[in-house]
């Protein structure tokens, strides 16, 4: 009879191997200068935060606490963050993007220019991004409003990773960090 033990490394195989499904919703009113931040793992929310804009300073704002942040970043931590985004770009598959809009002035030249024009740049990106990615599905809706004026837009995107790209992709940056081109940029930086 065989052993049951043996479901156990299955079960982290398959795990391992299952991509990973995150969806965001972002939503960002012009005007204000108000940023909304949705994240969804499957079907499940992780995380929703507000961020806008005062003076010099970003604060965050979420359901529990409201933070001030100021970024300040070293070094080592850009280009960390440059690694990351560079080795998860390519293993990253992007499902879908939508993107929906209002955009209004009490003019109609100027809201029907303004429109053209978004709509426009919206069509460039995703013919980019239809090059990168094909298999992604993207849609854009764009829609004037004549009688008030309002800049408003919503993004909602899905994309997948696998836990095993995920974690390679991070320890991958981490050794990157302790690479001898890593040092020779940190010390062409400093002497300039």
């Amino acid at each position: 009879m065989e052993s049951l033990y043996f479901l156990l490394p299955l079960f982290f195989i398959v795990v391992i191997i299952l991509p990973l499904n995150f969806r965001i919703k972002l939503c960002l009113n012009v005007q204000k200068e108000i940023i909304y931040v949705s994240i969804f793992f499957w079907k499940f929310k992780i995380v929703l935060f507000k961020i806008f804009f005062k003076d010099k300073n970003i604060i965050i704002t979420t359901k529990k606490k409201k933070k001030e942040i100021e970024f300040s970043l070293s070094a080592k931590q850009i280009y960390f963050v440059e690694q990351l985004t560079n080795n998860l770009k390519s293993k990253t598959q992007i499902r879908k993007i939508c993107v929906y809009g209002r955009v209004g002035y009490y003019d109609a030249y100027k809201t029907a220019m303004t429109c053209a024009t978004v709509n426009s740049f919206i069509e460039l990106l995703f013919c980019y991004l239809k090059n990168k990615k094909p298999t992604c599905s993207m849609e854009n809706n764009i829609c004037p409003c004549f009688n008030k004026e309002i800049l408003l837009f919503s993004l909602y995107t899905s994309l997948t990773i696998t836990l095993f790209d995920l974690l390679y992709s991070v320890v991958i940056s981490l050794f990157s960090l302790r690479s001898k081109k890593y040092e020779r940029d940190a010390r062409k930086s400093k002497i300039s």
